[in-house]
């Protein structure tokens, strides 16, 4: 595809008709004109329409009148689908006269078709409105989905959610290269997620050169506000999208959730103008994204928080939640360095948030450069906190960058105590011509907790506190005033006045190193390889300020990295504090939970798995932790030894992934451990285990006469091994049967037939983060056991569900190929066969394997675009590499594959291996 930027982050935002008129170059015409020549509209749609024109920068080979030429009713009675359907190819513009038109029925369209538009004639794009049976039949109806092809249209008319709550339709669009959807507004109130999907409009480039826009694109007319996760967001850039999608001069307002979000897409998301206003969670949210030239940037944008005045089509007893108004957040994926830059933010009046401005530990980005914007702030909400860094996550530069950014209101304290909270590992974080005025109460500046490199240079900071406060952390300043007036910033977008000042004493030091904190350190910290102990309680944020204080009777310890530096723990008894809601504070224990009680404020509370409350969790694990240690010890000192003159042929190996995990499972036969791999959590009763394992390369092993005749992980995974040879959770059982040893000379044999037509098995495991996912595969899919919940929807070919707790798994078998693999919102790890992988694979179009003859084979190719192992035919060995688009490796008896995107531009095979390929994207 061409490429139409350089990339550069600095460039001005340029006009996107421009953009869209520079896209069909040369090939792309020649291309699109021969397919435009292999296919042709019915014989009396052809004679009535129109021939070739140039519209929007794109030569139509035909324009159809939708009424005249399509037969479609414009008054509302009778349905479009079929002629809609049937109008869908190549070259074919739309346009539909004043009116509204009845959809009943999503149109699926997966036909990599190029140059197809809908577009309304009215002077205004409320003059064409697509219209919904009530209540969408009681579906969460979708109007357009259109998961291929290039230089679709959707111009000037309206999609009509009426005020019912219940009506509503969403278009879901990915395009290679010069999608447009412009003069596009949803009317009427957006219903909560149990009517809706999680978004209006999900807009992906699945072209790293291509450009998709979205210009004037309008969500104003109010929603239900249930508070997140329930509410439905506007736009989303999804995972799958890898090229640029550029947002211009859009309204959205009054969402139940925020009105943008591009948080773990492989792309960009560039965002020109626009007012984002009382939007529930955030009022934008955007990563860097991880475009090899790009970088994800928002500019000109006005974002307004004024919750006590909604609009006027705010329903009795709306009200908002937890509005943030920029978040900036790569769902874990590490990404750095998005730019935004001449923004204004106002804040009038906001209940509890997390910020104005925020990049929270738990979303892993990098760092970010805020650049000639102005923040107003007459809320108690914290005006701009750069949470500690995940530094095992986030890509580097890991710093904060505030340039000629003016911070002003009438706020009288803050959250962090300052305006500005700059918090652990945002080394190299810099303010630099800025202005903060913040005279009432008692705010301070800039707060910096332990950071290196840091600087705070050149600019002007008169508040009631203190200018800076550093907490272990090495700060340069020089040259700060404390006199100046701040600019204002306006609804348009434009710089207003002056904040009004006092004079007051210039103040200027150098390598302030104070430490104006206690460390209060405790016996809390374990070390990272130390393993789970048998019971584990979690304390869930949910919005309210909440301080907790329970006791164990015997060991405590915290979980992962959730426990910050405010929460103790000390011999058997934990204190700490949560707020945010969905953020967790987790510990493993042993023994039972002595007493409980909050402090302050509540919050959820879980006693391995299972919900509690205040008043019974300390009776969630009273008798059932007692007798089954109890019962544990005993039987297993006793039973392991009965028997000793079996024959424990078989071993059993269960191997740490980093993933706090529990495991059970039963032999036929006889059991005991192998060496000292087991530890006291773990016991043997009889013919059957349990334990835990956690750190990764860590292993808990068996020997074991007879067969597995069951295996389940309660919580986590790990990876299994049965006499040496890696299975899954649900081939486990089969591993030591008589026909798995069978025909074994042939397993290397159509490796490459056998992984598609044969059951394969495909697994979603939460991370904790709440995730939607959608699935397809070329054969059939059905869910195995009972890991699919009622809210999870699964048809012969694909699934659409959700998966969010830590270790909790959604689980499929399929036959055929998976065609399709994304996150609609969040992130889960992805298995296939027992063996994880990356879920962007599933985005790649072509094939390629090579497969062994008995003698070493070497390969060397690279592609154009992205290549990865392909999980169906098997993992590449260690000597193999993928690096770059290019990969390297050999082959004897066994065969490598790979999916990737692009053209292969070199090809160097080294022996007599067999060599197949499939184009499937030209």
């Amino acid at each position: 595809m061409v490429r139409l930027t350089d990339g550069d982050d600095d460039e001005s935002p340029a006009d996107s008709d421009s953009i869209l008129e520079s896209q069909l170059n040369r090939r792309n015409y020649l291309k699109l004109g021969a397919l435009a020549a292999s296919t042709a509209l019915s014989a009396g749609v052809a004679s009535a329409a129109s021939g070739p024109e140039e519209r929007f920068g794109i030569q139509w080979d035909r324009v159809v009148n939708a009424v005249d030429d399509l037969g479609m009713d414009p008054n509302g009675n009778e349905p479009i689908d079929n002629q809609l359907d049937s109008a869908y190819e190549s070259g074919t513009l739309i346009e539909f006269p004043p009116g509204e038109y009845l959809a009943t029925e999503t149109q699926y369209w997966n036909d990599d078709v190029s140059r197809f538009g809908m577009v309304g004639t009215g002077s205004s794009h409320k003059d064409v409105q697509f219209v919904f049976p009530s209540g969408n039949n009681g579906e969460k109806y979708r109007f357009l989905e259109i998961t291929s092809g290039d230089h679709h249209v959707l111009k000037n008319f309206s999609i009509q959610q009426t005020d019912d709550s219940t009506t509503t339709a969403d278009i879901w669009m990915i395009n290679d290269d010069g999608g447009l959807i412009e003069d596009v507004e949803w009317l009427g109130r957006t219903p909560t997620d149990n009517d809706a999907r999680r978004q209006l409009l999900a807009y992906d480039c699945s072209s790293v050169d291509g450009v998709n826009v979205a210009r004037r694109v309008y969500m104003r007319e109010g929603s239900e506000i249930p508070g997140y996760p329930d509410g439905v967001a506007g736009i989303r850039v999804q995972g799958g999208s890898v090229g640029e999608i550029r947002l211009v001069d859009c309204h959205i307002e009054q969402r139940g959730s925020s009105s943008f979000r591009a948080t773990h897409t492989r792309g960009v998301l560039r965002v020109e103008g626009g007012l984002f206003k009382n939007n529930d969670n955030t009022n934008m949210r955007i990563s860097a994204g991880d475009h090899p030239e790009k970088t994800s940037w928002i500019k000109g944008a006005t974002v307004i928080m004024d919750a006590d005045n909604l609009n006027e089509h705010a329903h009795d007893g709306d009200s908002l939640d937890s509005p943030e108004g920029l978040r900036i957040d790569s769902t874990g994926n590490g990404y750095a360095g998005v730019l935004i830059e001449d923004c204004d933010f106002i804040f009038k009046s906001c209940p509890t948030s997390r910020g104005v401005v925020s990049s929270p530990t738990w979303g892993g980005h990098g760092g970010f450069t805020l650049r000639n914007c102005r923040i107003q702030n007459d809320t108690s909400v914290q005006t701009i906190h750069a949470d500690s860094i995940d530094t095992d996550t986030a890509d580097k530069p890991w710093g904060v960058n505030l340039e000629n950014v003016s911070i002003t209101g009438s706020a009288r304290s803050q959250p962090s105590g300052a305006a500005v909270c700059i918090d652990n590992d945002r080394n190299g974080s810099t303010v630099q011509n800025s202005c903060i005025h913040f005279p009432n109460g008692d705010v301070d500046g800039v707060l910096v907790n332990d950071a290196t490199s840091c600087e705070i240079v050149d600019s002007n900071i008169n508040v009631s506190g203190q200018a800076t406060v550093f907490s272990g952390a090495d700060v340069d300043t020089s040259n700060i005033t404390s006199g100046d007036s701040c600019p204002l910033p306006s609804a348009d977008g434009s710089t207003g006045g002056d904040s009004s000042s006092t004079d007051s004493t210039t103040d200027s030091t150098t390598d302030s190193t104070t430490d104006s904190t206690t460390d209060s350190t405790t016996d809390s910290t374990t070390d990272s390889t130390t393993e789970p102990l048998p019971n584990e309680i979690r304390l869930v944020g949910t919005g309210t300020t909440t301080q907790y204080e329970f006791t164990v009777t015997d060991s405590l310890q915290a979980s992962g990295g959730t426990i910050e530096e405010w929460d103790d723990i000390e011999s058997g008894t934990a204190t700490g504090w949560i707020t945010t809601e969905g953020v967790e504070d987790a510990y493993t224990f042993s023994g039972d939970v002595d007493s409980f009680s909050f402090l302050e404020g509540e919050s959820e509370v879980y006693v391995n798995g299972e919900q509690v409350t205040e008043s019974t969790v300390t009776d969630a694990t009273t008798d059932s932790s007692t007798d089954s240690s109890t019962d544990g010890s005993t039987d297993s000192t006793t039973d392991s030894t009965t028997d000793s003159t079996t024959d424990l042929s078989h071993e059993l190996r269960l191997v740490g992934t980093g993933t706090q995990t529990q495991y059970e499972f039963t032999v036929s036969e006889a059991l005991e451990a192998s060496g000292d791999t087991i530890e006291q959590w773990d016991t043997i009763d009889g013919t059957s285990a349990s334990g835990w394992i956690t750190t990764e390369g860590v292993e808990d092993t068996f020997d074991f006469a007879g067969s597995v005749t069951s295996f389940g992980f309660v919580e986590g995974e790990a990876e299994i091994y049965v006499d040496g040879e890696q299975v899954t959770e649900s081939t486990v059982t089969d591993a030591t049967t008589d026909s798995s040893t069978t025909d074994s000379t042939d397993s290397s044999t159509d490796s490459t037939t056998d992984s598609t037509d044969s059951q394969n098995e495909l697994r979603l495991v939460g991370t904790g983060v709440e995730t939607q996912y959608d699935v397809a595969v070329s054969g059939t899919l059905e869910a195995s056991g009972d890991t699919v919940e009622q809210w999870d929807d699964v048809s012969e070919s694909s699934a659409t569900g959700w998966v969010t707790t830590e270790g909790v798994e959604d689980a499929y078998t399929f036959t055929g190929t998976i065609t399709s693999l994304s996150f609609l919102q969040g992130e889960a790890e992805v298995y296939v066969n027992g063996t994880r992988v990356d879920p962007a694979v599933f985005s790649l179009p072509n094939t390629l394997v090579v497969e062994g003859d008995g003698t070493e084979t070497t390969y060397d190719f690279m592609v154009s675009g992205d290549i990865l192992n392909d999980p169906l035919v098997g993992p590449t060995e260690s000597a193999d590499s993928l690096t770059n688009g290019k990969a390297q490796g050999s082959v004897t008896d066994d065969v490598d594959a790979f999916r990737f995107s692009g053209d292969i531009k070199k090809m160097d095979l080294v022996g007599d291996a067999a060599l197949t390929f499939e184009d499937n994207d030209g």
